[in-house]
């Protein structure tokens, strides 16, 4: 990351203002509750993502992944898998949901994979 660049964990607690400690739910109520916030994590999302799209796009530019593989949809694969894993995670106190899409979402990234 360059420097300046705030990580995404703290741009998320930026928006959150401190009132919420990594509770990915009070995350999508205040979303629901705030225009203002919505538009903040949808920003702090975007951030992330493009740090994805920035590596899948890298991964194709040296032949590491098929020409035909896109990128945003690669990363916004990995976004939802990691954020709908996180939640089911969370709720459960079990890490296996966020295992199995995690290796969903390697597993479409991965068959574009050259060689």
């Amino acid at each position: 990351m360059a420097s300046g660049e705030r990580g995404v964990v703290q741009c998320l607690r930026e928006v959150a203002g401190g009132v919420i400690d990594g509770d990915g739910a009070s995350l999508l109520e205040l979303a629901d509750r705030s225009e203002p916030a919505r538009e903040a994590l949808a920003a702090c999302f975007a951030e992330w993502e493009a740090y994805l799209v920035d590596g899948f796009t890298a991964m194709r530019e040296d032949g590491l992944i098929s020409r035909e593989a896109d990128p945003a949809e690669l990363a916004v694969t990995v976004m939802t898998a990691l954020q709908g894993g996180l939640l089911l995670a969370q709720t459960t106190r079990e890490v296996r949901p966020l295992e199995l899409a995690l290796d969903m979402a390697i597993a479409h990234a991965g068959r574009y994979r050259i060689g």
